[in-house]
């Protein structure tokens, strides 16, 4: 049951729910956090602003062995290495494939596109990077090219609707495409947080984000390789089907963010995303982008046990 000022605003079965997200300073009843965390639904944290902050869980898989695998394999240079290689292979490979579809439309076709040219000589020289710097700059050339372009890949907009998009910005966000993608992220954050404690990974060690005090270093490395296919997305389907106006922003000197009836615009789109059906690109049978996510943390969990030879992350064609 949820009530606002002694009132009752909804009443949902438990079964129903699936996971449960507070923003900003919204009181959770301790009863109500017992009968979430014994049904095994977790409760993610966030600012008012969108930022993720952290989640309350079930216990989960009590599972040592895995994570024992897993700072073993996540010590080991190769190791870390070879895992980046894969989650950054497929990140390009995905804005590859969004930024021709989202230009197949312009004078210039896809493939065509200086930015997709560079996408592809960077994923070919990717094999040969032998150390961790020379990945994370491939990741950030990458990045570099698809947000170039990333301003086209909007719809024209009529004057003074306010989606233009000039550069990535954050921390932060100052426009509302900028605040759409930051606030995608985070909501992306904490379905991949979701993701790695559900298969019994420590969250906050990863392989390719550095580790820091408080970072969620593994679930930054999972949502690399759907960036582009779950969060850009979403913002491009908001803004491309007029989903939002400037009316759902909150503009100040030195932020922007979404108004309450934006995040409502925005879940509706998010949701929706994740309920869309792609087949896996390696055992080839389809699911929602909801359980890839999942999916995917078990292929890693496969591999960081030894069970199978190698980790590959998820692409689209």
């Amino acid at each position: 049951m949820i009530k606002k000022d002694g009132e009752q605003l909804a009443r949902v079965p438990i079964h129903a729910v699936r996971q449960v997200v507070v923003f900003g300073n919204v009181q959770v009843t301790t009863q109500a956090l017992h009968t979430l965390v014994e049904n095994e639904v977790p409760v993610a944290y966030l600012t008012g602003w969108g930022k993720f902050v952290g989640a309350l869980t079930s216990p989960g898989p009590k599972n040592v062995g895995l994570r024992e695998a897993q700072y073993r394999r996540f010590a080991a240079p190769a190791e870390c290495l070879s895992l980046a290689k894969a989650v950054v292979r497929a990140k390009l490979t995905n804005q590859r494939a969004l930024l021709m579809r989202s230009l197949r439309g312009e004078d210039a076709r896809g493939s065509d596109e200086p930015a997709a040219r560079g996408l592809s000589d960077l994923l070919a020289g990717l094999d040969r990077a032998e150390a961790m710097d020379a990945v994370l700059g491939t990741e950030g050339m990458g990045a570099a090219l698809y947000f170039g372009e990333f301003g086209r890949f909007l719809r024209r907009q009529p004057p003074g609707r306010g989606f233009e998009f000039a550069s990535r910005n954050r921390r932060p966000p100052r426009d509302p495409v900028n605040a759409l993608l930051s606030f995608a992220y985070a909501m992306l954050t904490k379905d991949c947080f979701s993701a790695v404690c559900t298969v019994g990974f420590d969250p906050y060690k990863g392989f390719f984000h550095a580790n820091r005090h408080g970072k969620p270093s593994l679930a930054l490395d999972l949502m690399e390789e759907f960036r582009p296919v779950i969060a850009d997305s979403v913002v491009l389907t908001l803004v491309n089907n007029e989903m939002l106006t400037p009316a759902d922003f909150l503009v100040g000197r030195d932020a922007c963010h979404l108004t309450d009836g934006g995040r409502k615009a925005f879940f509706q789109a998010y949701e929706a995303r994740k309920a869309t059906v792609v087949t896996h690109p390696v055992y080839g049978y389809k699911m929602s982008y909801a359980r890839m996510l999942e999916v995917q943390a078990r292929m890693l969990a496969a591999y960081v046990r030894g069970s199978v030879p190698g980790y590959a992350g998820f692409t689209v064609r």
